[in-house]
């Protein structure tokens, strides 16, 4: 293949874009936590710390260090900020299963009907999960179920009252709308990162903007498969497998999966460390 470098520029450019959407999504999910809004900044360097961390470490270590690292700087519960990662996990899944769902009807013929609507039930889980989550301090307030069942072990309520403020923030619809919102922009963002890849490898003919979408999919996917740090291999694998079904030979399909993980692991890594 044809290297065209220019377009690492714009794949550089969604992996920073990517970055800033995160960070502003998560002071979001901190707002009910803290009496003023976290910095953006501070927010930013902790996402790259995290995702640097999984990249070199296993079992996802690199959330709950930010996590941690976040109520140090912050000044607010260690609890409540994994709370907030938990809650960035679910929308995660259900932010990528909408924007799945809508590719694969926008570009028919490629993802089977069972996947289909094996994705769909997913996502009913993952919306239902948020609403269980939302609920949740509700039931810990001054008469509620929780706070009735807890109130004989007061250091056991303040626990769970804290694990629940993480989550709290979907009580307000204005707050919840923009978490959504951020979570939407997040996906449909890194999906221009394949689109753009693909340019970059001369194999534009084969990957459209939905198609790209798929592939995203496809490797975020890949992330719930026991795997090395970062996801070497796997990755590698999983999106090359996508490729050949839309019609790109072996070395293609692994150039494009190398060039793609790579772009995102060096950036990422480079960037936390």
């Amino acid at each position: 293949l044809a290297a065209r470098l220019g377009w690492l520029i714009p794949m550089l450019a969604v992996m920073c874009a990517d970055m800033l959407v995160r960070a502003l999504r998560w002071r979001v999910l901190l707002s009910r936590a803290r009496a003023e809004p976290a910095p953006v900044w501070t927010l930013l360097k902790l996402e790259a710390v995290g995702l640097a961390v999984n990249n070199v470490l296993f079992l996802r270590l690199g959330e709950l260090g930010r996590a941690v690292l976040a109520a140090r700087r912050l000044g607010i519960p260690v609890l409540a900020s994994l709370a907030s990662v938990a809650v960035e996990r679910a929308l995660d899944v259900a932010a990528l299963l909408a924007i799945f769902i809508a590719a694969a009807r926008a570009a028919p013929g490629i993802v089977p009907r069972q996947v289909l609507l094996g994705a769909m039930l997913v996502l009913a889980g993952a919306v239902g999960a948020l609403i269980l989550l939302a609920a949740a301090e509700s039931s810990l307030a001054e008469g509620g179920l929780a706070e009735r069942a807890l109130r004989r072990w007061p250091k056991l309520h303040e626990l769970v009252s804290q694990l629940a403020l993480g989550a709290a923030v979907l009580r307000s619809p204005a707050a919840a709308a923009q978490a959504v919102f951020w979570s939407l922009v997040l996906w449909s963002v890194d999906a221009v990162l394949y689109w753009a890849a693909a340019r970059a490898l001369g194999l534009q003919a084969l990957m459209d903007y939905p198609r790209a979408v798929l592939a995203l999919s496809w490797a975020g996917a890949s992330s719930a498969i026991p795997a090395a740090p970062g996801a070497i291999g796997t990755f590698e694998a999983v999106v090359a497998s996508i490729l050949a079904k839309f019609g790109a030979g072996p070395e293609a399909a692994f150039a494009y999966a190398l060039v793609t993980h790579m772009v995102m692991y060096l950036f990422v890594t480079v960037l936390g460390l």
